[in-house]
């Protein structure tokens, strides 16, 4: 029978946590900001060697769960790493990172794709350099084209840092569990993550909704579509 006592106790515990989820999910997507738009420019405008690594390296990477990735490096790390202080956590760190990058980089490469090149022709007829237009004219589009995706992806990545419980790191959902150690009901404690899970999720997805929309309302002239 579910036990409302243990629900809030399981709930103080997996807030109390909630620091380390919210690191282990926006320092890999502020990393794949960076390196996932590197990458998209670099097989958009076909940097030799390096886009065809990347076109291979990519769609492999995204094609394996993160999840078999992340028991690959931590079982490396524990049998050919000397142990440092947090290293499963930098474990963690660096899977997430490498995933959210193969991510970001194809939804940044499908938002520049979106842009018509007549946008790229006309700028450069105007006497514009190719950093200026991508500056000036191509980003400030590439953006609401992108965000949507993006706005998923974040969601995405505070879901998927669940997986740690398999690390043994107490994140939100082990914070959760925590309690149910000594009673040996769990059910509350798999509420109490789930609720703490799609509280914040609804308010990130709800702020970048309301970002997403007014980039478009700015991006059509102040007209609503």
């Amino acid at each position: 029978m579910f036990n409302l006592e243990y629900f809030w106790d399981s709930l103080r515990y997996g807030i109390t946590y909630f620091p380390v989820t919210l690191q282990l999910a926006f320092v890999p997507l502020g990393l794949s900001i960076v390196f996932g738009t590197a990458i998209a420019l670099v097989r958009l405008y076909r940097v030799p060697v390096l886009a065809k690594i990347f076109d291979l390296l990519v769609p492999f990477y995204n094609g394996i769960p993160v999840i078999v990735t992340l028991l690959i490096y931590h079982l490396v790390y524990l049998t050919m790493m000397k142990p440092i202080p947090n290293g499963t956590m930098a474990v963690a760190l660096f899977t997430f990172s490498l995933e959210r990058i193969c991510i970001t980089t194809e939804t940044v490469r499908g938002a520049f794709q979106a842009i018509p090149r007549g946008q790229y022709e006309s700028a450069y007829a105007c006497g514009l350099s190719g950093w200026q237009t991508l500056r000036r004219i191509v980003i400030p589009q590439v953006i609401p084209v992108a965000l949507p995706g993006f706005t998923n992806g974040v969601a995405g990545a505070l879901k998927n840092t669940s997986i740690v419980i398999t690390l043994g790191i107490n994140d939100v959902l082990n914070g959760a569990l925590i309690p149910g150690n000594e009673t040996y009901s769990f059910l509350e404690g798999y509420v109490a993550a789930a609720v703490i899970y799609w509280v914040f999720c609804s308010l990130l997805e709800f702020m970048l909704h309301k970002v997403e929309r007014a980039l478009t309302k700015n991006r059509n002239g102040g007209k609503k579509k």
